[in-house]
């Protein structure tokens, strides 16, 4: 239904830009069906909006630090990009927002400085709330490209949802999303989603490393401790698929959304002595002060921990009824398996920068606005690197095919475009900051 009604909203854009200077811009029959597939796409929504939760200070501080940099060096070509992000959305994500802020700033500032062709073009950013509600986002998406300008490319995209709702209508909108948050499982098979890309490495990938860390010390029972969250959730969904495929038993999987001490007293009882522990920052030191108390630790048990993302575990930084001593001691010898954040080469990398300078710059920005660090912000900078480079290259290579090819002053079609695009993202290989 989402994809029927995307690609019936790009007719009408077509339509509309294929008529002559002066004529009417629709007829009645054409206005009647745009106004019914508006209010389909309303329908999607709740049947009242939701009250906006709102940091307003924080979005008006969040678009008056990044439109000075849009507005620079009239002379460079525009290149115009949808950013879609939680501002007002009552959930908390909206600090991941501002937290990827300066990031951002830094990528434009960065590639304005770069030598041509790449410098010579402006990357333009239209800012969309997703509200984190998938038909808010919809709706959002539609309306900004109807007023256009034209867009092929997307940034963004941290709900779930919202992304799971997305990349449905991406190949009917003629869009490309370049992420910066690991994708779920469930959007990883690039046959079925291959508008949507993402600079962080799928969960899919710390599920394999698990895998094969499991085969390498040829531990052929084990448990799964899950806590009760989406994303966690694929990810156990995953594992266990993966875990299908090799000759690794899967004693018991627990999952917890609590209390976590009566589900792994059911590991105990199952008498699991390898744990795959997928749970989040916030639950880390409640987990190990049952597992001390339970006496699941020491040289007979061994964790393995998956991390979702690039954020990590700080052990003992939550009240708990254990002291750090005992939660040191549970955790001791377990293995954290999770996405690395920073590239390990102290060389520079594409854009000038090391690793270390860029996380230097990144600290002293947020520090000076009185911002968040984002777990997001490296990957950010580098999605915004991955987009202009592949604009630049298709946006070039059509002006040299006007200008040198067999069949010049003709215009490349929006199809041909977005494929054209789709390969240069696919084939995007620089050394970055992640």
């Amino acid at each position: 239904m989402v994809e029927q009604e995307a690609a019936a909203f790009r007719r009408s854009m077509r339509q509309r830009r294929s008529r002559p200077p002066g004529s009417q811009l629709l007829t009645g029959q054409e206005d009647y069906s745009l106004r019914g597939s508006y209010r389909r796409i309303r329908g999607l929504q709740q049947e009242q909006e939701m009250a906006r939760f709102g940091r307003v200070q924080e979005v008006l501080k969040l678009l008056l630090m990044v439109w000075p940099v849009l507005v620079l060096a009239g002379v460079r070509h525009p290149l115009p990009v949808l950013w879609m992000m939680p501002v007002n959305s009552g959930t908390g994500m909206e600090n991941l927002t501002v937290g990827v802020v300066p990031a951002i700033r830094m990528a434009l500032q960065d590639l304005e400085r770069q030598a041509a062709p790449l410098g010579n073009y402006e990357v333009r950013l239209q800012l969309l709330d997703s509200q984190c509600d998938p038909a808010k986002a919809l709706k959002a998406l539609f309306d900004t490209l109807w007023v256009g300008p034209r867009y092929l490319l997307m940034l963004g995209g941290v709900c779930p949802p919202v992304t799971a709702l997305i990349a449905r209508s991406l190949p009917a909108l003629s869009l490309l999303q370049v992420s910066f948050v690991a994708p779920p499982p469930d959007l990883s098979n690039r046959k079925w989603h291959r508008h949507l890309f993402s600079t962080v490495p799928s969960v899919r990938a710390a599920n394999m490393a698990v895998v094969k860390l499991l085969q390498r010390y040829r531990w052929r029972r084990i448990g799964v401790f899950t806590q009760d969250r989406p994303g966690l959730t694929e990810m156990r969904k995953d594992l266990i698929r993966q875990l299908l495929k090799t000759d690794i038993q899967l004693a018991a999987s627990e999952s917890f959304s609590e209390d976590p001490c009566s589900s792994l007293k059911k590991l105990k009882d199952e008498d699991v002595r390898i744990i795959i522990g997928q749970f989040e920052d916030g639950s880390v030191t409640e987990v190990f002060c049952c597992a001390y108390r339970l006496n699941l630790f020491g040289p007979r048990y061994q964790w393995i921990l998956a991390a979702e993302g690039p954020s990590g575990w700080r052990l003992g930084w939550q009240p708990s009824g254990c002291s750090v001593t005992s939660l040191l001691m549970a955790a001791e010898g377990s293995f954290r398996v999770q996405i690395k954040q920073f590239s390990s080469t102290n060389t520079p990398g594409v854009s000038g920068r090391t690793s270390q300078n860029y996380l230097e710059s990144y600290l002293k920005q947020v520090i000076q606005e009185g911002s968040e660090v984002s777990p997001l912000h490296a990957f950010t900078y580098d999605a915004v690197w991955v987009a202009a480079r592949a604009l630049v290259q298709v946006t070039e290579a059509v002006k040299l095919r006007g200008k040198y090819g067999s069949l010049r002053n003709v215009t490349v079609s929006e199809e041909e475009e977005v494929k054209m695009l789709l390969e240069a993202v696919k084939n995007t290989q620089f050394e970055g900051v992640t």
